[in-house]
Protein backbone atom coordinates (compact mmCIF):
# COMPACT_ATOMS: atom_id res chain seq x y z
CA UNK A 1 0.00 0.00 0.00
CA UNK A 2 2.82 2.43 0.72
CA UNK A 3 4.00 2.10 -2.90
CA UNK A 4 0.72 3.63 -4.18
CA UNK A 5 1.26 7.01 -2.48
CA UNK A 6 4.34 8.07 -4.44
CA UNK A 7 2.86 6.72 -7.69
CA UNK A 8 -0.36 8.72 -7.25
CA UNK A 9 1.54 11.85 -6.27
CA UNK A 10 3.81 11.52 -9.29
CA UNK A 11 0.82 11.07 -11.60
CA UNK A 12 -0.93 14.11 -10.16
CA UNK A 13 2.25 16.20 -10.49
CA UNK A 14 2.80 15.00 -14.07
CA UNK A 15 -0.81 15.86 -14.98
CA UNK A 16 -0.50 19.33 -13.39
CA UNK A 17 2.78 19.93 -15.21
CA UNK A 18 1.27 18.82 -18.51
CA UNK A 19 -1.71 21.13 -18.09
CA UNK A 20 0.47 24.05 -17.03
CA UNK A 21 2.65 23.56 -20.11
CA UNK A 22 -0.44 23.44 -22.27
CA UNK A 23 -1.61 26.68 -20.67
CA UNK A 24 1.82 28.24 -21.10
CA UNK A 25 1.84 27.10 -24.74
CA UNK A 26 -1.57 28.64 -25.22
CA UNK A 27 -0.40 31.93 -23.70
CA UNK A 28 2.63 31.92 -25.96
CA UNK A 29 0.39 31.26 -28.96
CA UNK A 30 -1.96 34.07 -27.95
CA UNK A 31 0.92 36.47 -27.42
CA UNK A 32 2.40 35.45 -30.77
CA UNK A 33 -0.83 36.16 -32.75
CA UNK A 34 -1.63 39.86 -32.53
CA UNK A 35 -4.55 39.63 -34.95
CA UNK A 36 -6.80 37.74 -32.50
CA UNK A 37 -9.09 39.66 -30.37
CA UNK A 38 -8.59 40.19 -26.70
CA UNK A 39 -11.97 38.70 -26.06
CA UNK A 40 -10.96 35.31 -27.49
CA UNK A 41 -7.67 35.37 -25.57
CA UNK A 42 -9.52 36.19 -22.39
CA UNK A 43 -11.97 33.36 -23.03
CA UNK A 44 -9.11 30.90 -23.48
CA UNK A 45 -7.36 32.15 -20.38
CA UNK A 46 -10.55 31.75 -18.39
CA UNK A 47 -10.97 28.22 -19.76
CA UNK A 48 -7.40 27.39 -18.75
CA UNK A 49 -7.98 28.92 -15.35
CA UNK A 50 -11.11 26.81 -14.92
CA UNK A 51 -9.13 23.73 -15.92
CA UNK A 52 -6.41 24.63 -13.42
CA UNK A 53 -9.07 25.10 -10.70
CA UNK A 54 -10.59 21.71 -11.52
CA UNK A 55 -7.12 20.14 -11.41
CA UNK A 56 -6.40 21.76 -8.05
CA UNK A 57 -9.74 20.52 -6.68
CA UNK A 58 -9.00 17.01 -7.93
CA UNK A 59 -5.51 17.20 -6.48
CA UNK A 60 -6.96 18.35 -3.15
CA UNK A 61 -9.55 15.55 -3.25
CA UNK A 62 -6.80 13.01 -4.02
CA UNK A 63 -4.73 14.48 -1.23
CA UNK A 64 -7.63 14.19 1.23
CA UNK A 65 -8.31 10.62 0.08
CA UNK A 66 -4.64 9.75 0.42
CA UNK A 67 -4.51 11.32 3.89
CA UNK A 68 -7.65 9.37 4.91
CA UNK A 69 -6.13 6.20 3.48
CA UNK A 70 -2.89 6.92 5.32
CA UNK A 71 -4.82 7.47 8.57
CA UNK A 72 -6.71 4.20 8.01
CA UNK A 73 -3.45 2.37 7.32
CA UNK A 74 -1.82 3.86 10.42
CA UNK A 75 -4.85 2.84 12.49
CA UNK A 76 -4.80 -0.65 11.00
CA UNK A 77 -1.07 -1.00 11.62
CA UNK A 78 -1.56 0.19 15.20
CA UNK A 79 -4.34 -2.34 15.78
CA UNK A 80 -2.28 -5.13 14.23
CA UNK A 81 0.67 -4.18 16.41
CA UNK A 82 -1.54 -4.16 19.51
CA UNK A 83 -3.08 -7.52 18.68
CA UNK A 84 -0.32 -9.44 16.96
CA UNK A 85 2.89 -8.26 18.58
CA UNK A 86 2.08 -9.62 22.06
CA UNK A 87 1.13 -12.97 20.51
CA UNK A 88 4.26 -12.95 18.37
CA UNK A 89 6.38 -12.12 21.41
CA UNK A 90 4.72 -14.96 23.35
CA UNK A 91 5.29 -17.37 20.48
CA UNK A 92 8.91 -16.29 20.20
CA UNK A 93 9.33 -16.86 23.95
CA UNK A 94 7.66 -20.26 23.63
CA UNK A 95 9.96 -21.17 20.75
CA UNK A 96 12.99 -20.05 22.79
CA UNK A 97 11.79 -22.14 25.75
CA UNK A 98 11.24 -25.15 23.47
CA UNK A 99 14.69 -24.74 21.95
CA UNK A 100 16.24 -24.43 25.42
CA UNK A 101 14.41 -27.57 26.54
CA UNK A 102 15.49 -29.41 23.41
CA UNK A 103 19.12 -28.33 23.81
CA UNK A 104 19.07 -29.33 27.50
CA UNK A 105 17.58 -32.70 26.55
CA UNK A 106 20.23 -33.23 23.90
CA UNK A 107 23.00 -32.39 26.37
CA UNK A 108 21.45 -34.71 28.97
CA UNK A 109 21.06 -37.45 26.37
CA UNK A 110 24.70 -37.01 25.39
CA UNK A 111 25.79 -37.33 29.00
CA UNK A 112 23.56 -40.36 29.54
CA UNK A 113 24.93 -41.91 26.36
CA UNK A 114 28.48 -41.33 27.58
CA UNK A 115 27.58 -42.85 30.96
CA UNK A 116 25.92 -45.82 29.25
CA UNK A 117 28.94 -46.23 26.99
CA UNK A 118 31.17 -46.25 30.06
CA UNK A 119 28.83 -48.74 31.73
CA UNK A 120 28.89 -50.93 28.61
CA UNK A 121 32.67 -50.86 28.58
CA UNK A 122 32.68 -51.93 32.24
CA UNK A 123 30.23 -54.76 31.48
CA UNK A 124 32.30 -55.84 28.46
CA UNK A 125 35.46 -55.90 30.61
CA UNK A 126 33.62 -57.93 33.26
CA UNK A 127 32.30 -60.31 30.57
CA UNK A 128 35.76 -60.87 29.14
CA UNK A 129 37.04 -61.49 32.65
CA UNK A 130 34.23 -64.00 33.28
CA UNK A 131 34.92 -65.67 29.93
CA UNK A 132 38.54 -66.10 30.95
CA UNK A 133 37.47 -67.62 34.26
CA UNK A 134 34.99 -69.89 32.48
CA UNK A 135 37.72 -71.03 30.10
CA UNK A 136 40.02 -71.83 33.03
CA UNK A 137 37.16 -73.57 34.84
CA UNK A 138 36.43 -75.65 31.72
CA UNK A 139 40.11 -76.57 31.52
CA UNK A 140 40.07 -77.63 35.18
CA UNK A 141 36.83 -79.57 34.66
CA UNK A 142 38.46 -81.31 31.66
CA UNK A 143 41.48 -82.16 33.79
CA UNK A 144 39.18 -83.45 36.54
CA UNK A 145 37.27 -85.63 34.05
CA UNK A 146 40.56 -86.94 32.69
CA UNK A 147 41.66 -87.71 36.25
CA UNK A 148 38.38 -89.49 37.00
CA UNK A 149 38.66 -91.49 33.78
CA UNK A 150 42.26 -92.44 34.65
CA UNK A 151 41.21 -93.48 38.16
CA UNK A 152 38.32 -95.52 36.73
CA UNK A 153 40.72 -97.25 34.29
CA UNK A 154 43.14 -97.89 37.12
CA UNK A 155 40.29 -99.39 39.14
CA UNK A 156 39.34 -101.59 36.19
CA UNK A 157 42.98 -102.56 35.71
CA UNK A 158 43.27 -103.36 39.42
CA UNK A 159 40.12 -105.50 39.28
CA UNK A 160 41.54 -107.29 36.25
CA UNK A 161 44.82 -107.95 38.10
CA UNK A 162 42.96 -109.27 41.17
CA UNK A 163 40.90 -111.58 39.06
CA UNK A 164 44.08 -113.08 37.57
CA UNK A 165 45.69 -113.82 40.92
CA UNK A 166 45.05 -117.35 42.37
CA UNK A 167 42.26 -117.41 44.87
CA UNK A 168 43.27 -118.04 48.49
CA UNK A 169 41.30 -119.91 51.01
CA UNK A 170 39.55 -117.59 53.38
CA UNK A 171 40.68 -119.46 56.48
CA UNK A 172 44.40 -119.27 55.59
CA UNK A 173 46.26 -116.59 57.44
CA UNK A 174 47.99 -114.04 55.37
CA UNK A 175 51.64 -114.61 54.74
CA UNK A 176 53.50 -111.68 56.14
CA UNK A 177 52.10 -108.33 56.83
CA UNK A 178 49.85 -108.48 53.83
CA UNK A 179 49.44 -110.97 51.05
CA UNK A 180 50.27 -109.65 47.66
CA UNK A 181 46.90 -110.21 46.04
CA UNK A 182 44.64 -109.50 49.04
CA UNK A 183 42.38 -106.58 48.71
CA UNK A 184 42.88 -104.07 51.43
CA UNK A 185 40.53 -101.29 52.27
CA UNK A 186 41.71 -97.93 51.05
CA UNK A 187 42.07 -95.16 53.55
CA UNK A 188 41.13 -91.56 52.77
CA UNK A 189 44.77 -90.61 52.13
CA UNK A 190 45.24 -93.40 49.59
CA UNK A 191 42.14 -92.58 47.70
Amino acid sequence: MTVLFPVLIRRAAAEAERRLRAGAGLLAAIAGEPDRTDHEALRRLLAQEARIDRLERRTDEHDRELRALRADLDSLIGQLNERLLPQLDERIHEAERDLTTLATGLVRTGRETAAQRSGLETVENRLSELRGRLTRLEQRAGLWRDLQANIARMGDDLDTLRSRLPARHPSAPPAGPAAIGDPQPLTGTEA
